[in-house]
């Protein structure tokens, strides 16, 4: 009888120290995941600025910068679907309002490309984008 209360008791402790593997596994998982969405968002920045400059006179430009407005906003997306633990839930919070925002920044500089303005300095994105990079030092003090 007490041989198995103990085997129980063993395999009850090993399976909640499963659980708490698994959510230290999610909370890295995570943290991960938004780090290389930032540093994506602040190279996506870096690009954009160089192409928007180009597609003032070039029209191959214009069509590349398109496409990575576009592959920005599908990032954005499949971001804000990712569930945030528990510990990270107002840190993703403030991103996915950001990321929202520069959703909306991003559709109003596509319309403005088909108007045939392109200055990314004054689209509001720059702006949207630095306020996204700032939540890094947010991220990095997180603890699971």
């Amino acid at each position: 009888m007490i041989k198995r209360l103990l085997l129980i008791s063993l395999v009850l402790g090993i399976l909640s120290g499963c659980s708490l593997v698994d959510d230290v596994n999610n909370s890295l998982d995570y943290t991960k995941e938004a780090t290389t969405f930032i540093n994506e968002v602040s190279q996506f920045a870096e690009s954009i600025s160089e192409l928007a400059q180009q597609a003032a006179t070039q029209t191959d430009a214009k069509e590349t910068l398109t496409k990575e407005l576009d592959a920005m906003k599908a990032q954005i997306s499949e971001f804000n679907g990712i569930e945030a633990p528990a510990f990270a839930s107002n840190v993703h919070e403030q991103l996915v309002a950001l990321n929202d925002t520069l959703l909306t920044d991003i559709n109003g500089y596509m319309d403005q490309i088909q108007n045939g303005v392109t200055d990314f300095q004054n689209s509001g994105m720059a702006q949207t984008i630095n306020k996204i990079t700032e939540t890094m030092d947010m991220l990095q003090n997180l603890q699971p």
